[in-house]
């Protein structure tokens, strides 16, 4: 009888954590296209229990803030590609969802970004950026910084510039190869984020 109350209080004690556990849409790339440094293996998105959404982005080998850094110039960055209006592959995407190296240290900075027809995109929200290992990067955000969107296809890619890349692009991948994206469903009832 103690044996069998015990089970139960450790099943009661995981069963927020089970529930908290984020399930990931996910898309695989090649291990072999890379063009620089960071070469995209895997791109995920999931939805939170709190609603905010996780996209994440794993390369091939484990790296560091250094990869994306310059000496001068722009800086790298890798970014979650989000189409919730536009064609993949036929338009630039909605939004950008991107982390970049601050000027010292380890840290990276994120932000959503609103693509515009008549310049720059522009910073529409805060993303926050965390590593669990040397090589994925989580970026998480707001749900209403997209619009809370019914549904969401995602790629990503990781731009690094150096002397063997081209400028002013750098050197670019992709995951999946463009035009593929993978796809988000987010239902209406989701907790708003």
């Amino acid at each position: 009888m103690k044996r069998g109350m015990a089970v139960l209080a450790v099943l009661g004690a995981l069963a927020p954590v089970a529930s908290a556990q984020i399930i990931p849409t996910f898309r695989k790339d090649s291990a072999t296209d890379g063009r620089g440094p960071l070469d995209i293996v895997r791109v995920a998105m999931s939805r939170g229990v709190d609603g905010r959404l996780r996209g994440e982005v794993t390369m091939e080998k484990g790296w560091t803030t250094d990869a994306l850094r310059t000496a001068s110039g722009p800086s790298g960055s890798i970014c979650l590609t989000l189409y919730t209006a536009r064609e993949p592959g036929a338009d630039p995407p909605d939004w950008l969802v991107c982390a970049t190296p601050e000027r010292d240290g380890d840290e990276l900075r994120g932000r959503v970004l609103r693509d515009r027809a008549n310049g720059l995109p522009r910073q529409v929200g805060p993303v926050t950026v965390t590593r669990p290992t040397a090589r994925t990067v989580y970026l998480r955000f707001a749900q209403s910084s997209i619009h809370r969107p019914a549904s969401v296809r995602f790629a990503a890619e990781a731009v690094t510039r150096g002397a063997r890349c081209p400028r002013p692009l750098g050197c670019r991948d992709t995951a999946p190869d463009a035009p593929l994206t993978g796809n988000l469903t987010l239902r209406s009832t989701a907790p708003s984020g």
